[in-house]
Formats: C-alpha cells, sequence, structure tokens
C-alpha cells in the first residue's frame, strides 16, 4: 500500500520540478506606465496623461489612481481672477517622485460662489489670498473634472532629457531676464519649464486649451 501510494506522489513532484524549470519566473513584469512624457491624444482631441483624461476624469478618481488625498483650495488675485486647485505633496508613479497640481474645471461664476462661502480666507504675498473650501464645495471640487496638472519633478530635467522624451519643442519662449526658457508643444498641450537656477516644471493642458496656457507667457516676453 505505501509503495503504491509513495510513486504517484515522486512523479508528480518530478512533474512539478520540470514544468518549472520551463515556465517563466513569476507573472510578466507590467511595461512602465503613467510616466510624464506618456501623453495619449484621445479620440475627441483631449489628451491622458498619469491615467488621468483631462476635462474628464474627476479629482476623486485622479486620488483613487494615485493613491493619495489632496489638498483643495481656491486661490484669488487682486485682479479677480479664481482658481480651484489641488495640491499632490507626494506622488510616486513608477518610481518616479513628484508633487503635482491639479486645475479644476469651474466657471467664473462657480468660482466666485466658492470664494464667498469658503470657510477660511489667508492673505499669501503679491495680492494672492488662499481660501479654505467650505465642506459642501469640497465635495463639490471632488466631483470636478481635471482640466490641467502641473509637475514638478524631485529629479532635474536638463534639456538633452527633455528632448530625448519630448522631443523637439514647437518653439521656445524665454521669460524676462532669460533664466526660464518655456519649450512648448502644442500637439502634446504640454509647456516644459527649464530653469537654469529653479527645478523644472511640466503643465499639460488640453491640446485644444493651449492657447490659454500660451497667451501669458507671450505677454510676458514682449
Amino acid at each position: 500500500m505505501g509503495r503504491s501510494v509513495f510513486w504517484p506522489v515522486l512523479l508528480f513532484s518530478l512533474a512539478a520540478v520540470i514544468l518549472a524549470m520551463w515556465l517563466p519566473g513569476g507573472p510578466r513584469p507590467r511595461p512602465p506606465h503613467d510616466l510624464p512624457w506618456q501623453i495619449e491624444r484621445l479620440p475627441d482631441g483631449s489628451s491622458r496623461v498619469f491615467g488621468v483624461a483631462l476635462g474628464r476624469t474627476t479629482l476623486a478618481e485622479m486620488e483613487q489612481h494615485l493613491q493619495e488625498r489632496a489638498e483643495v483650495s481656491l486661490f484669488a488675485a487682486d485682479s479677480g481672477s479664481r482658481v480651484v486647485e489641488a495640491y499632490f505633496n507626494k506622488v510616486v508613479l513608477d518610481g518616479l517622485k513628484a508633487k503635482m497640481v491639479a486645475t479644476l474645471g469651474f466657471d467664473a461664476a462657480m468660482l466666485e460662489r466658492i470664494f464667498s462661502r469658503g470657510a477660511r480666507i489667508a492673505t499669501l504675498a503679491e495680492g494672492k489670498r488662499k481660501v479654505t473650501l467650505s465642506g459642501e464645495d469640497l465635495a463639490l471640487a471632488r466631483r470636478a473634472p481635471v482640466v490641467a496638472i502641473t509637475y514638478l519633478p524631485a529629479i532635474d530635467l536638463d534639456e538633452a532629457t527633455v528632448r530625448g522624451r519630448f522631443g523637439a519643442p514647437a518653439r521656445r519662449i524665454a521669460e524676462p531676464g532669460g533664466k526660464v526658457v518655456h519649450w512648448l508643444y502644442p500637439e502634446k498641450g504640454l509647456d516644459v519649464a527649464i530653469g537654469k537656477e529653479a527645478k523644472e516644471v511640466l503643465q499639460y493642458v488640453r491640446p485644444a486649451d493651449f492657447p490659454r496656457l500660451l497667451k501669458p507667457l507671450e505677454a510676458a516676453s514682449k
């Protein structure tokens, strides 16, 4: 009885060893994804980057994808401009560390209402104020679409790296003083600000929104 049990077990063990020798070790590694230069043009003319379809993905969905809760605030300037931004302090995507700021898609009338209902207002430098959203507006913000992303990489991106990853820019615009040069990629909806004394900043918008990003750069350069 013992021998009749032993041989099937031995044969099964040998077969398992041989199969393990031939099969690849473990699941295949997933290819890199959500990297700064992986910008996907969508059929509707929009774009997707970092897993976020600009103009469609909500802040709550972005938080879930990044596995991080954002700090949401409204920023107001004395000029009357208003914007709601969500700040991600520590993002790690495929080993690359960065900070991110997501701009949310509210129209001017809604921004004014959010400002008037603010729970707290802090004065910043240069005539700017930071407004803490009320609980109701905070929930509203998380249902709002992300329309732009500012990416602040932890590593330095020199010109050679930017060219190698994104290609040659369609245009370059230097800020006054020449310490920061913007490499512009309209078809990608991308502005890469390369600084001689500051960290690089990448800003992503829908390609259709690129003229609005370009306008203040052109005005400042004149």
